[in-house]
């Protein structure tokens, strides 16, 4: 196991950063020229986050043919993100320097900054459909500092008219945190072509991680025959629905207590919200705080996934422990485009990152 993530704070870590996405991109099963793209995007991010950036965070998350390098910063943000896609366009005041380049060299891209409060960056290499194209899902992981591998995990998968993402939380940190979290991540992935109603899946869970240190765990599943979201969930991993871009979030309630904890799954309840392709939902671990308003950001749900949960992971990380993020949209944001058709200033993308990937 390797974390998958590099916080940015000497130039040391620019080569590490590098390394990096060229192995995940690799393992990624990428051509040799696109891993060549890879590690000069990446080096051009991680060169933004050291000169720029405050608390900056880079982070790679690969799955079969595709590749997201996320690279998220809480300093001064871009003034005017048109004016820094251009070449030589460089200030000492913002993240702006080699954001053409990265443009360029990725896929497909996208930014989001606030001035004061920083910016979140995706560059994508090659694409992933795993969860069809009426919706897209993106993810941000953060790895407990002095730790080689994250406890906090994620996985998602499609099956028919069912789309069920899964976020845990194995507890504390480290690698028996971690081998919690892969147990429930293996369960859930293992009933992928034949899809359990979040409830019954969390009981699965409960009997894959007796034995281990247990974890918390947060179970969606969109019906997009019914329309419908289901969502239960075991300990505190935080979810927010929101029926429709800029309506008031509906957290969904956990049951507390611990799976693989005895008699911690037997009370777990489902809840039922309509789900529609104007729907969002977010969930976190608890390495993540609970004091965020998407109000604050306008704007956010115009841009990918993944840099809705970068942004949110760079705001509101604890950063003394694991953390993950995962958003996802119930159709592609509008005015989504590759590489080479961004309209002036948004640059959002399309993509569905993560997919049915096991992290």
């Amino acid at each position: 196991m390797r974390r998958d993530d590099v916080v940015v704070r000497e130039p040391s870590h620019v080569s590490r950063a590098r390394v990096l996405a060229a192995t995940a991109a690799r393992s990624a099963g990428l051509s040799g020229r696109v891993v060549d793209l890879v590690e000069l995007g990446t080096t051009e991010l991680a060169s933004n986050l050291l000169k720029y950036g405050v608390d900056g965070l880079l982070a790679v998350q690969a799955g079969p043919g595709h590749l997201d390098v996320l690279a998220v910063d809480r300093g001064p943000g871009i003034r005017r993100v048109a004016d820094s896609m251009r070449d030589g366009y460089s200030t000492g005041g913002t993240l702006g320097a080699g954001l053409g380049a990265v443009r360029r060299a990725a896929d497909a891209f996208d930014v989001y900054s606030a001035q004061g409060r920083g910016t979140a960056v995706l560059a994508r290499w090659g694409h992933n459909t795993a969860l069809g194209p009426r919706m897209s899902l993106g993810t941000a992981v953060f790895t407990a500092p002095g730790e080689t591998a994250c406890g906090d995990r994620w996985t998602a998968f499609r099956h028919e008219h069912l789309v069920t993402a899964v976020v845990c939380d194995g507890l504390g940190h480290g690698p028996a945190a971690a081998d919690a979290a892969d147990r429930a991540v293996a369960e859930a992935t293992a009933h992928g072509d034949n899809p359990m109603r979040p409830v019954y899946l969390l009981r699965a869970m409960h009997q894959r991680l007796a034995g281990s240190r247990g974890a918390t765990v947060g179970v969606a599943q969109v019906d997009l025959r019914a329309s419908i979201l289901r969502f239960a969930g075991i300990g505190n991993v935080a979810a927010r629905l929101y029926p429709r871009t800029g309506d008031t979030p509906v957290r969904l309630v956990s049951t507390p207590g611990i799976v693989g904890s005895a008699g911690s799954v037997a009370n777990a309840v489902e809840t039922v919200r309509p789900w529609s392709e104007r729907s969002w939902l977010v969930m976190h671990t608890d390495g993540v705080t609970e004091r965020w308003n998407t109000r604050d950001w306008s704007g956010i749900f115009q841009h990918d996934p993944a840099v809705v949960a970068a942004w949110v992971l760079g705001q509101h990380a604890r950063w003394r422990d694991d953390a993950c993020v995962l958003a996802i949209a119930g159709s592609h944001p509008a005015g989504s485009h590759p590489t080479g058709s961004h309209p002036a200033g948004s640059h959002p993308t399309g993509g569905t990152p993560g997919g049915s990937r096991t992290p």
